[in-house]
């Protein structure tokens, strides 16, 4: 990742961002999410005005997500990803790379929970385990690739988590990634959705949200993860106070009484790590 698309936040464009109506639905904060935001913008702007644009915690993870993406795979377009590592629920195959009898190289299996797969544009597939996978990034409407939309669960669920089937997809020359840093992603996810949430609190007008953010947004989205666990400790140790303080303003929040387990998961993450 560049370290260009490092800069502080982006405070004209934060502040010609017009915030919408209740948006119950993955297409319709898709849709705003393109339409708000330029092709090029530091990714701790995109974070921040990307939950800014969200009306619920749902595409609060949204946002984040599509930010942590960007900073593990280098995406650069508007297009909106999702990781496809998770496989073997539901008693499916895991992905494998099979030869055809014409040497085409194809994948077959399936992947779950798949983030946003109502409207994702690409999908990055890790094939394998560990040192030894390999990585492809995939555009949804390739022949050879269906995806299934479960029905919605009770966290997160205006956010569809889809399962992705392969069946003899043909790989082509340009689809393979280097391999990336796996082990940054949860940490990325984490300081990215964090953001991004706090650009709800400030949709919410709590200045507090922007005032963190501002201080922190840099030093948090380091690429190397060791330069920015600190910050990211930090960040958390003033969000925690935020929402402490202004408790009555985050439980209005749409669908806080069981979303609120978003924030509670990644802030147990980052203090895990910061102890280790």
């Amino acid at each position: 990742m560049n370290q260009e698309r490092l800069k502080g936040l982006d405070l004209n464009l934060i502040e010609a961002v017009l915030t919408t109506a209740a948006m119950p639905d993955e297409q319709s904060y898709y849709d705003t999410w393109q339409s708000s935001l330029p092709a090029s913008v530091d990714l701790a702007t995109l974070a921040f005005v990307g939950g800014m644009l969200a009306d619920r915690m749902a595409w609060v993870f949204s946002a984040g997500y599509q930010v942590a993406m960007r900073r593990e795979f280098s995406i650069r377009s508007n297009r909106w990803a999702a990781f496809c590592a998770s496989e073997g629920a539901q008693g499916r195959p895991g992905v494998t790379i099979e030869t055809s009898s014409m040497g085409e190289h194809c994948l077959y299996g399936a992947k779950t929970w798949v983030a946003a797969a109502s409207v994702i544009d690409d999908l990055i597939v890790m094939v394998g385990k560990s040192h030894s996978a390999s990585f492809y990034q995939i555009p949804r409407d390739r022949a050879g690739l269906t995806i299934e939309i479960p029905a919605k669960d009770e966290f997160l669920p205006e956010m569809s988590k889809g399962v992705v089937l392969f069946d003899g997809l043909v790989l082509v020359d340009g689809d393979r990634l280097e391999a990336p840093m796996i082990k940054s992603f949860p940490l990325y996810e984490a300081g990215s959705i964090l953001l991004a949430f706090t650009g709800l609190l400030y949709r919410h007008g709590l200045s507090e949200g922007l005032a963190v953010a501002k201080a922190y947004a840099v030093d948090m989205m380091q690429v190397d993860i060791s330069d920015s666990l600190a910050a990211l400790n930090a960040f958390l140790t003033e969000l925690e106070m935020i929402m402490l303080e202004r408790a009555d303003v985050v439980a209005n929040i749409e669908g806080w009484a069981t979303d609120y387990r978003l924030v509670e998961m990644y802030s147990r993450l980052i203090k895990r790590k910061s102890r280790s």
